[in-house]
């Protein structure tokens, strides 16, 4: 009886196969990484933001603290019938403005009946 060769099973992806699969996987890690950039800018610009306008409220109180020199501050307070009125001008380091006004009253000191 004469031996056959057995044939050998090849296993695995072929090279036309692996580098389809590669550029399709670099084209999807850039997207993501796109987008997580434009995500990180958005969150940053919010944070900006809140922190403009958190200051420009603690700005506007009567006696309050300085920024850091990284923020531009301009303060204008003017008294009038007993009334303190500040305004409240700030940018910050990247250049985003925001005005606050407030008027501070004294309480009377005296009970309504």
């Amino acid at each position: 009886m004469p031996v056959t060769p057995v044939k050998s099973i090849q296993s695995g992806f072929s090279l036309i196969e692996v580098l389809c699969a590669m550029a399709l996987f670099s084209v999807v890690m850039l997207a993501l990484l796109g987008y997580h950039r434009v995500l990180q800018q958005g969150f940053q610009s919010q944070w900006q933001f809140r922190q403009l306008w958190r200051l420009a409220a603690e700005m506007g109180e009567p006696e309050s603290p300085l920024p850091t020199s990284e923020w531009k501050v301009s303060r204008q307070q003017t008294s009038a019938a007993g009334c303190v009125s500040i305004t409240v001008t700030i940018t910050s380091p990247v250049g985003r403005t925001g005005q606050l006004a407030r008027l501070h009253c004294p309480q009377n000191e005296k009970s309504q009946e």
